[in-house]
């Protein structure tokens, strides 16, 4: 395979088992290469609460892109604070199934049925009901998010330009 970054997309209804396991669908295996991407996923808690599953090498890559200070603004203490003490690096077994974190289970109230969603760069967790409610929403919202995402890709060659 190629060197580019790979796609996550799509749903995918799951459940975790008794022992805190889920399977990794065999199309988003398939889709990571492991020169390209790693053979782990980092599990971190998002933005938005829900547990983030960044290829191993995506997330390596993004990490080393952020600053580093010897005295970092509290700010930026706090995040890396936040943010790295809750990442896990995670393998999946032989048969696709991944350990969740128990802790991070807890800390992102995550269910047993669970939907796996692909955002570009990362996959996401979330509580099955949870996630029908946010897909409603933005289905009622998609041609304003849509209009919004093209003014911001507007700005941005606008921005490239000058």
């Amino acid at each position: 395979m190629g060197s580019t970054a790979t796609v996550l997309f799509g749903q995918y209804d799951l459940m975790i088992d008794e022992k805190n396991r889920v399977l990794i669908p065999a199309e988003v295996r398939r889709s990571l290469d492991p020169q390209r991407d790693g053979e782990a996923f980092f599990v971190v808690v998002g933005v938005n609460h829900k547990l983030w599953l960044y290829p191993e090498r995506g997330y390596e890559s993004m990490v080393s892109r952020l600053a580093t200070q010897l005295s970092p603004e509290e700010d930026t203490l706090a995040f890396n604070q936040m943010h790295f003490s809750m990442a896990n690096r995670v393998e999946w077994d032989k048969q696709g199934r991944m350990l969740i974190p128990e802790i991070s289970r807890r800390r992102t109230e995550l269910g047993r049925e669970i939907t796996m969603i692909g955002v570009r760069d990362h996959l996401e967790l979330w509580n099955r009901t949870d996630w029908e409610q946010r897909q409603n929403y933005l289905f009622a919202k998609s041609a304003e998010l849509a209009s919004k995402q093209r003014e911001t890709e507007e700005r941005g060659r606008q921005t490239t330009q000058n």
